[in-house]
């Protein structure tokens, strides 16, 4: 029973063994730099300890009691070295088992469970010993290789801050030396990436070897057998071993991972630095003036500028093209080209799949430019990422300037997409986009201000002539801003770059060119979504869809046209952290925090809440007729439920998200409690009163009700009245209090059916049973009138003059009954006139006395009597 114990145990724990340290293709680590692979050949494993079988396996030929194998260690307490698992944990002796008889049946020569277990374990752990040999053998590969990476991308980065001492505070080399100290904080993390994986990697195998050396001297604690035990103690020694050799790759990594740690730690705080100065300098670059033009001094240094601008472009288009960047510059322009062929490839395919789905659709023929702009454009921002420093501002001017064209162009050929002109009037933005990308062009450039000046102002003035004498056929808004706003605007900015605002200049001029741009772009949207509508109703759209479209398509183009401008203008002032900034610029007025961000959350949040009521509104009006068992009541209280619960919810949403806490609510309802008690009581009354009718449902949209002599029908219970509409066509809005505490008729209240009672007369001698056949036939002739109950007619009373009878007949509708009880009185007439019943009326006779001054003789004439 001990020795069965002792192997379940045993069985355990080297299946434990197995799961946490075999390797596996997922988890085996990888070398550092990428150049480490695991060496599975025959030399490695040469290095990694030999096979020792724990206890050893004895075959036919071999004595039982021959030691394991011949290169198994000599002794078994001999400490174990640093550098390998191979020479000191191999144990003195294994455990012979006990010699088996000559006669011993066949079964004694097997191996033991445990026995074949541990063999398994250790030849997975020789070949992970292998696995640390080879990459202790190629570290020092690695190591000089990652030590030369490591020094080029220092060296860069001290070139990138020369740079930025020499440059003179221009945000745009400021802004292109930020993306170049990105692209070297990415190279850094590439290279480090593989020595960290090997490293995370080996400390979390490291910590399973202490796993489960904890574990197996756990076992030794509970007195094994002795074979079980030295099994267990050759184990640990391996173990050991492992562990050494691993420690000591390990502590390689940490050592090599240090210089780089301290290299990112110093190119962040470059890169801080960096984003702190370029707000600053382009405030300075934009409303600093510069020299002005007419001034002499200002063109005594032009010839010593424009050599010293020369020399520094030349020297920079020199290490493009011949220096240390020019691998980066050819490598972008093969990337480059490829991407280019790629858009072409593309292009061309695009182009003959939408002709066979839309043949002679004009605005596909058309549309393939504004995608080739974007596609160049999104090619030029991603080969600058890797480009050198002037090719870097160049491809990214030229990306901004294909993306302006693209936005111009889409604009306008979606002005004119379901149109069925051949030739469609130019742009109106054209010229204004040609000084734009004029303007970008020679702000890159970056000559001697004085020359800038000079030239800028000759491209303004050439607009300015041309904008006059041109003469465009487009209409709309934009093009009159282009016609009469724009020459004017030109002539202030021509008066500011004289008075040395140039750069302010051309910032004023790319922001009146992106305004221009969003608002023809959003014109043809709304265009198209307003064209969409017309004839989405005949298409089979559904009114969801349509109202979706129309409450959601407005706002959002607006919203999103705004900050596609915003963040586009934010570039010109600083880059996308300046568009960052913008958003999240905080008003602060008591304790409300309002930051354009969270503005333009809330208008957002407000269409969507609009939206979403009235997909509830239109699905739960359109309920009844899917589910005609649904009661409209039901309806409508879940209608004003939702209106009141989504907006109250939104309101709650966007007081939190502009600073308001629970505490300010709180104060916020003590006040309220306070005006309730004071001069708010009759509104609240009627809220709640709102509140009883719309789920009491005593009263609902639709129903028929009197109040005192009033008829009319309920159009709405809202929270604070209730929407009557007369008979006469006369709103009246009645307070929810008055209908809660007063008394009211509701005719339609569960059931719309209602009984008319009508009163006819018969002179004396009519057949009383002809009338009332007459009646009841007249009754049953009526379309509204119910079969069930039945018309019934009473024979009410004999009258001063008439035999009086009452028809009582009930009416499907109560809507119905005025109708249906004119309708029998029209009939029983004309019957009773076929049939010859006279219907009586009273007859008095009136007598006039005169000439009698005696009273008692005028009485008495009153009365009959004779003088």
């Amino acid at each position: 029973m001990p020795l069965r114990t002792a192997l379940l145990v045993c069985g355990l724990a080297c299946w434990l063994c197995l799961c946490a340290a075999a390797p596996s293709p997922a988890q085996s680590p990888a070398a550092p730099a990428a150049a480490a692979p695991a060496q599975t050949d025959k030399s490695a494993k040469d290095e990694a300890p030999a096979k020792v079988d724990a206890p050893a396996k004895t075959d036919a030929s071999a004595k039982a009691d021959a030691p394991a194998k011949a290169d198994a260690p000599a002794k078994a307490d001999k400490p174990a070295k640093s550098d390998a698992p191979a020479k000191a944990d191999k144990p003195a002796a294994k455990a012979q088992p006990e010699k088996p008889k000559a006669d011993a049946p066949a079964e004694a020569d097997a191996p033991k469970d445990w026995q074949v277990l541990l063999s398994i374990h250790q030849e997975s752990l020789v070949q992970q010993a292998a696995r640390f040999k080879s990459m202790e053998g190629l570290l020092p590969k690695n190591v000089r290789r990652f030590r030369a990476e490591l020094s080029a991308l220092a060296g860069k980065l001290d070139e990138l801050n020369l740079i930025m001492s020499l440059s003179g505070g221009n945000p745009w080399e400021m802004r292109a030396v930020l993306s170049d100290m990105a692209r070297l904080r990415r190279a850094v993390d590439t290279l480090m990436a593989p020595f960290q994986d090997s490293r995370e990697e080996l400390d979390k195998i490291a910590t399973r070897l202490d796993s489960l050396k904890e574990d197996f001297a756990k076992r030794l604690d509970d007195d094994p057998e002795p074979p079980i035990a030295d099994a267990i103690n050759y184990y640990l020694r391996y173990i050991k071993g492992v562990g050494a050799s691993l420690n000591s790759v390990r502590t390689a990594l940490n050592k090599e991972l240090g210089p780089a740690k301290d290299f990112l730690e110093s190119l962040g705080q470059s890169e801080e630095a960096l984003k702190k100065r370029i707000p600053q300098a382009w405030k300075q670059y934009y409303f600093t003036p510069s020299a002005e033009i007419f001034a002499v001094k200002t063109w005594l240094g032009l010839p010593d500028q424009a050599l010293l601008w020369l020399r520094s472009n030349g020297s920079m288009a020199a290490s493009i093209f011949k220096g240390t960047d020019s691998q980066r510059a050819l490598s972008s322009m093969i990337r480059f080209g490829v991407g280019l062929v790629l858009l072409l490839a593309a292009d061309a395919v695009a182009c003959l799949r939408l002709r066979k789905r839309f043949p002679g659709s004009l605005f596909v023929k058309r549309a393939h430019r504004v995608w080739l702009l974007v596609g160049l454009s999104l090619i030029a921002r991603w080969v600058s990422a890797d480009a050198p420093l002037l090719m870097q501002e160049v491809l990214n001017a030229f990306s901004e300037m294909l993306l302006a064209a693209a936005l111009a162009v889409f604009s306008w050929l979606l002005r004119f997409a379901e149109t069925d002109v051949e030739k469609i009037p130019p742009n109106p933005l054209r010229a204004l986009w040609l000084l734009f990308c004029l303007g970008l062009a020679l702000q890159i450039a970056d000559p001697p201000e004085p020359a800038m000046t000079a030239i800028w102002l000759a491209f303004l003035l050439v607009f300015f002539q041309s904008s006059r004498r041109g003469k465009t056929s487009a209409t709309g808004l934009v093009a009159f801003a282009i016609r009469r706003v724009t020459p004017p605007l030109v002539l202030v900015l021509c008066l500011t770059a004289v008075l040395g605002w140039q750069h302010l200049s051309f910032l004023c001029l790319s922001g009146w060119f992106l305004l221009l741009a969003a608002l023809q772009t959003g014109l043809a949207l709304a265009g198209f979504l307003t064209r969409w509508q017309a004839g989405a109703e005949d298409k089979g759209a559904s009114v969801v869809t349509r109202a979706l479209a129309t409450s959601l398509g407005y706002p959002l183009i607006s919203l999103s046209l705004f900050f596609i401008v915003l963040y586009w203008f934010s570039t010109e002032l600083g880059g996308p952290d300046m568009f960052v900034t913008a958003v999240s610029f905080t008003v602060t007025v008591g304790t409300l925090n309002l930051t354009l961000g969270r503005l333009a959350l809330i208008l957002t949040g407000f269409f969507v809440t609009r939206s979403l009521l009235f997909f509830v509104r239109t699905f739960l009006r359109d309920l009844p007729r899917r589910s005609p068992g649904i009661d409209t009541g039901v309806c409508d209280v879940l209608e004003t439920t939702s209106q009141y619960l989504l907006w109250g919810v939104y309101t709650l949403v966007s007081l939190f998200m502009l600073g308001f806490s629970f505490t300010s609510l709180a104060v916020i309802a003590g006040g309220l409690s306070v005006g309730i008690g004071f001069g708010l009581q009759n509104i609240v009354n009627n809220f709640i009163a709102g509140l009883i009718l719309l789920f009491g449902r005593s009263i609902q949209a639709g129903d028929t009700i009197q109040i005192d002599s009033t008829w009319g029908k309920v159009s709405k219970v809202n929270i604070r009245n209730t929407v009557v509409r007369t008979f006469q066509n006369a709103t009246l809005f009645v307070p929810n209090s008055d209908l809660i505490s007063g008394k009211l008729i509701n005719w339609t209240h569960r059931d719309p059916t209602m009984r008319r009672d009508i009163s006819v007369g018969v002179a004396y001698g009519t057949d009383t049973d002809k009338v009332r056949d007459i009646l009841l036939e007249v009754a049953k002739a009526q379309p509204h009138v119910l079969r069930n109950p039945q018309p019934v007619v009473q024979f009410s009373a004999f009258g001063d003059s008439s035999l009086d009878f009452l028809l009582m007949v009930w009416v499907e509708n109560v809507s119905f009954g005025m109708e249906t009880e004119s309708n029998i009185r029209f009939d029983l007439n004309r019957r009773f006139r076929e049939e010859g019943i006279e219907i009586p009326f009273p007859q008095r006779e009136v007598r006039i006395v005169g000439g009698c001054d005696d009273p008692t003789a005028l009485a008495a004439a009153a009365a009959g009597g004779d003088d």
